[in-house]
C-alpha cells in the first residue's frame, strides 16, 4: 500500500517512548503516522485528513478542549491514552475511544476496529 492511499493516524502530543510505540502499532496497521506540532490548529489537522486523532494523555485532552470542540466537525473519532480510572473523565472531556494502559497491540487494533465498525454505521 502507498503512502498515498494509507490513511493517517495523527497523534496529539509528544512522549518518544509512548509516541514510538503507537507508531510501530499504527505502520504495522497499514496506517500513516503523523506527529503534530505543539501548537496545531484545526485548520492545519482538517488539511492533513486523519482518520483517528490519538491524544497521548488524558491530561493533554483536558488542556485542549477548545481544539476538541473545532474538531467536532471532522469525521476523524478522538483516541486518548489513559487508564481505566480515566476513561469516564475522557468521555466527558470528548474523547470517543480510549486506549487503556498498558497498551498493546492486540488492544490497539481492538479501538480500531471498534472505530472503523461505528464509521460503517
Amino acid at each position: 500500500m502507498s503512502m498515498q492511499t494509507q490513511p493517517t493516524i495523527l497523534l496529539i502530543g509528544r512522549d518518544g517512548t509512548l509516541g514510538y510505540l503507537l507508531a510501530r502499532f499504527a505502520e504495522h496497521s497499514g496506517y500513516q503516522w503523523k506527529v503534530s506540532a505543539d501548537e496545531v490548529s484545526s485548520r492545519e489537522i482538517a488539511a492533513m485528513n486523519p482518520a483517528v486523532i490519538v491524544f497521548l494523555s488524558i491530561e493533554r485532552l483536558a488542556r485542549e478542549q477548545t481544539l476538541v470542540a473545532e474538531l467536532s466537525h471532522l469525521d476523524a473519532p478522538i483516541v486518548v491514552c489513559s487508564s481505566v480510572l480515566e476513561e469516564a473523565r475522557a468521555r466527558e472531556l470528548g474523547a470517543d475511544y480510549c486506549l487503556l494502559h498498558p497498551l498493546t497491540y492486540h488492544d490497539f487494533q481492538a479501538a480500531l476496529a471498534a472505530i472503523l465498525a461505528s464509521k460503517r454505521a
